[in-house]
């Protein structure tokens, strides 16, 4: 008979890494996306300038603030995992995450959290000390959530919307104060964000994190208490109507939004022609929502910007639109 080969420590050692890779969750990366917001709704201050060395390095502190949210957000994902590990195994898809399933030993997942965690710091510090402010913010958000917030009602959600603020707050502190020649003069970059940006950030974020929790509670069925006790406190009825009013104020503040681009100082449209790209806003929410109710997707939004041609195709023309309206004066003024 013969002998089954017994797996060498090598070999073991090997696999951890592929399950690390997993537990990382690298389709959530593009959330993090958020953070360069501030730096593409600026983009035509970088259009005036003869300072080449200048303009990458505004587009250099953009790209390191994100990377420093990538790194805290992928060992948030490894905290709330050890945190979860008795409710993943009782649910129908995440019981095959790497924790759940012990594909990954939970001591690795600690030593990696830790190493993302000061990976994170460092690059923040390196812009300033106000972005590791922002970032220890998020994290401090985030790990409130997975011990007290995400057992209370509502607060959960607006936990989560909180965390996407401070990801669009980073991208305006890491590039704030920045130096450009513009007109043979150097000028401090003074970056004002509108409000309105926060609350749009706010808003679609809570709208996401509702329909997340109808999708769970749908699918769960008579096991809901088991995935996520919080789930008890909700119902379909009252998410459906949360959602819509989610939705229905992410538009309107979206539009204001659009409006006060001209009124919040710098070189952006002074004829709220932003509102131009309104409908594509509108569109996509709308979309989302098709998605959410006919199609019965829902409880990961992520693969659904990415698995979803119309809205990528939506995505793909709103920032086409908002670069050229934003870029106007310069290319044909």
């Amino acid at each position: 008979m013969a002998v089954p080969e017994v797996p060498q420590p090598r070999t073991r050692a090997l696999a951890i890494w592929p399950a690390l890779w997993r537990a990382l969750r690298p389709r959530q990366v593009p959330k993090n996306g958020l953070v360069l917001v501030p730096l593409v709704f600026s983009v035509n201050i970088w259009w005036t300038s003869e300072d080449l060395v200048g303009m990458a390095s505004i587009a250099g502190r953009g790209l390191t603030a994100m990377l420093a949210f990538i790194a805290a957000s992928a060992a948030i994902y490894l905290l709330n995992d050890i945190a979860d590990l008795d409710a993943d195994r009782a649910h129908p898809q995440k019981r095959y995450r790497p924790l759940a399933s012990g594909t990954l030993p939970v001591p690795v997942a600690i030593v990696a959290a830790a190493a993302l965690l000061a990976i994170g710091a460092a690059l923040a510090v390196f812009i300033s000390i106000t972005l590791l402010g922002v970032v220890a913010a998020f994290v401090a958000v985030n790990l409130l959530y997975n011990h007290y917030s995400k057992h209370v009602v509502l607060l959960d959600v607006m936990s989560i919307a909180a965390g996407f603020v401070l990801r669009a707050v980073a991208g305006a502190v890491a590039i704030d104060a920045a130096v450009l020649v513009i007109g043979g003069e150097q000028t401090v970059i003074d970056i004002v964000v509108s409000p309105w940006l926060f609350l749009v950030t706010g808003l679609g974020a809570m709208l996401l994190a509702l329909s997340k929790r109808r999708a769970e509670l749908a699918a769960a069925g008579e096991r809901a208490d088991l995935q996520r006790p919080l789930l008890r406190h909700y119902s379909l009825p009252l998410l459906d109507m949360l959602i819509g009013i989610a939705a229905a104020t992410s538009v309107i503040t979206y539009s204001l939004y659009t409006f006060s681009l001209g009124t919040t100082g710098g070189n952006v449209p002074q004829n709220s022609s932003m509102m131009l790209t309104i409908p594509f806003v509108g569109y996509g929410i709308m979309r989302y929502l098709y998605l959410l109710y006919i199609k019965g997707e829902g409880e990961a939004p992520e693969a659904i910007l990415w698995a979803d041609r119309p809205m990528l195709i939506n995505l793909a023309a709103w920032l086409v639109v908002a670069a050229t309206i934003l870029q106007w004066d310069n290319l044909f003024g």
